[in-house]
């Protein structure tokens, strides 16, 4: 192939094999197996988890994954302790950005005080009671670099088999 050629040019003047991209197909594969591999990393990670801190799981977040939610797993202080995959690409933001903060960070000018009141007063009631339903809100959110997204996130208080509530799982959604 000459310097001043394209690649679509090489390939109508090559007889290269009877599949037409062989090399994008291989491509293809290898990024389906990658993000397999990914998905299975997470669930791994969920399990454990849920393991360590006793939790009783009611909700199927392998499916909510699978789908494209963003999963944020967060303590009753609301520190991030757990982001997916997903985040980044959402957010901008790298896990290790995220993970010891509050998603407070991803809140700007246009985040609605009213609907963050509403959403604070639910987090802090959920002790009080086991919510059959998660807590839902839909908030402006920023990206890393700053341009608004509208997030729906419905949060699930996890309880230990116990009935402790320890933590927080937020299943999160750009609209």
């Amino acid at each position: 192939m000459q310097s001043n050629q394209s690649y679509a040019e090489y390939l109508r003047h090559t007889a290269v094999s009877t599949r037409v991209f062989p090399a994008a197909s291989l491509e293809f594969f290898l990024l389906a197996q990658a993000q397999e591999r990914r998905h299975r990393r997470e669930m791994e990670q969920l399990a454990e988890l849920a393991r360590t801190f006793d939790w009783k799981l009611t909700r199927n977040y392998e499916k909510l994954l699978i789908a494209g939610n963003t999963l944020v797993i967060s303590n009753r202080a609301k520190s991030i302790l757990w982001v997916s995959n997903r985040f980044f690409s959402m957010t901008g933001y790298k896990p290790q950005e995220a993970i010891g903060r509050t998603p407070r960070f991803l809140q700007g000018p246009d985040t609605d005080p009213a609907r963050l009141r509403q959403l604070s007063d639910d987090l802090a009631q959920a002790h009080l009671r086991s919510r059959p339903r998660p807590i839902r809100q839909q908030l402006i959110n920023y990206r890393k670099g700053g341009t608004p997204y509208l997030c729906d996130i419905e949060i699930d208080p996890i309880w230990t088999k116990q009935g402790e509530l320890t933590h927080f799982i937020a299943v999160e959604k750009e609209v």
